[in-house]
């Protein structure tokens, strides 16, 4: 399992990591919770996952190029956002591990939401809420029926909603609607 984010207090790695440690008292089999990313919190959270006694379990890879994140994405049976403020206007990150047909469970915070259709293409769990979030991520570690259908249905949601030329299109009809009603002024 495993996010692609900043190591930064807003996106709740710290609450990801309470998740997995969690999930591995309740899940015997060997599970890895991937970090993607770097940040100022880094040192922080990598003294959290000893306290907790999951640094063994806990890989922080840092920053990766771009061209590398679908790679990512695609190693994970789980794709994380756990973030805990509204800042988060539009949760592209999501999109693009939805994209990869990997299931999502993500906070209620900002724009993350909008993003997910909640018990279909993934969960969506109250922030700061790290026992909800193991509860969804066990569900799916031990559903692979489960997982395989939400990622599917993911993959379809942004084939349907945010694929790049139908927006761009949408965006154009939007444009040329507007320029007719203000001529028509």
């Amino acid at each position: 399992i495993g996010t692609v984010k900043g190591l930064t207090p807003q996106y709740g790695i710290d609450t990801l990591i309470q998740a997995f440690t969690l999930v591995k008292k309740r899940v015997e089999e060997n599970i890895e919770l991937i970090l993607v990313g770097s940040g100022p919190q880094e040192e922080e959270l990598k003294i959290l996952a000893d306290k907790l006694g999951v640094s063994k379990d806990v890989q922080f890879v840092g920053s990766v190029l771009h061209y590398a994140v679908p790679e990512w994405l695609n190693s994970f049976d789980v794709y994380l956002a756990l973030s805990t403020l509204d800042d988060e206007s539009f949760g592209v990150a999501i999109i693009e591990a939805s994209a990869c047909g990997v299931p999502v469970v993500v906070s209620d915070a900002g724009g993350l939401p909008e993003v997910v259709v909640d018990g279909q293409t993934g969960f969506i769990v109250p922030r700061n809420n790290p026992e909800e979030a193991a509860d969804r991520i066990i569900r799916l570690l031990n559903n692979e029926s489960l997982r395989t259908s939400m990622g599917e249905t993911g993959r379809r949601f942004v084939l349907e909603n945010y694929e790049w030329k139908e927006n761009a299109d949408r965006m154009e009809r939007l444009y040329e609607l507007v320029v007719q009603r203000y001529r028509s002024h």
